[in-house]
């Protein structure tokens, strides 16, 4: 009897407790760093070279073929260093960025609209306030370009960036820096690598006051950081939301002018600083994710 006891009470319990699955990489928003330096490297090495033969092989022609191969920088930088580094495997991952399956809901197109409209407002106010006028058959005419225009940027102007700065750099910086300052960071990056187009005629950038474009690009970056903090990692989002801002400072551009002026940047400034307040500085990022970066699961 005591024996049997004893055998009772000295086996072993099952082990109830359940594996720790990994994370799904294509979901990841904070990430060990690693890689970070070299895909800069193949960033602007490939975007400033596209940009420099460029300039030099049209003379003075129509600097969109050259501005649009530079634009690949960052997505062809971000393939090449995570097949380097992780394999077929990492760059599958890397696409599945694009998957919308439980993406956020709402909260990252309701973000979209939210700095939509603030540059919009920027555009309507000099016309509300009578210093600047807009030609009903100009607007109109833009208007019907739109949705053509909406899709080649999200392909080809400025969406195609996504994959590189949102999709594989942005989680490697929030991975070695808060949130915030991870974001303002990466647009301070971001407006450094479009330096050569402010040499370049014909480029909306040559129009431009530089320090006025940096802050530009701080803002939304901010902002597009929230966007894919909130869509959990997914670039869908951030790529329709920067097409859509492209789209409309194209249209407030040619519009109204102004590119890139005082109204449009404390336009996106304001709403950059409102959801780093409003967040805590966290622009949606979860702690769960912060806490996964810190112990390298």
């Amino acid at each position: 009897m005591f024996l049997c006891m004893a055998t009772e009470i000295s086996s072993p319990r099952p082990n109830t407790t359940a594996p720790v699955t990994a994370p799904d990489p294509s979901r990841t928003t904070a990430v060990d760093p690693r890689g970070l330096t070299a895909f800069l490297v193949l960033a602007f090495a490939f975007s400033w070279t596209a940009w420099w033969f460029g300039a030099r092989l049209l003379d003075g022609g129509d600097p969109t073929p050259a501005v649009l191969v530079g634009a690949f920088g960052p997505m062809v930088a971000a393939i090449l260093v995570t097949a380097f580094t992780q394999g077929r495997s990492g760059v599958g991952a890397l696409f599945r960025r694009h998957s919308l399956r439980r993406r956020g809901g709402v909260r990252p197109y309701a973000i979209t609209a939210l700095i939509v409209l603030s540059i919009a407002a920027a555009a309507a106010l000099p016309v509300f306030l009578g210093t600047a006028a807009v030609e009903e058959e100009a607007l109109r005419a833009a208007l019907l370009g739109v949705p053509v225009q909406f899709v080649l940027i999200a392909l080809v102007g400025g969406g195609n960036e996504e994959l590189g700065w949102r999709g594989f750099a942005l989680p490697r910086l929030q991975g070695a820096l808060p949130p915030l300052a991870a974001n303002v960071a990466l647009g301070a990056i971001w407006a450094v690598w479009h330096a050569p187009l402010f040499e370049m005629a014909g480029t909306v950038q040559s129009e431009v006051y530089f320090p006025a474009y940096a802050l530009l690009c701080v803002g939304l970056t901010v902002v597009l950081g929230h966007i894919f903090n909130s869509a959990r990692g997914g670039v869908i989002a951030v790529v329709i939301a920067h097409a859509a801002i492209n789209v409309v400072s194209g249209l407030k551009g040619m519009l109204v002018g102004d590119p890139a002026g005082t109204l449009e940047v404390t336009a996106v400034l304001a709403v950059a600083v409102f959801l780093a307040l409003f967040t805590r500085g966290r622009l949606g990022l979860r702690r769960a994710d912060d806490a996964r970066a810190t112990t390298g699961a």
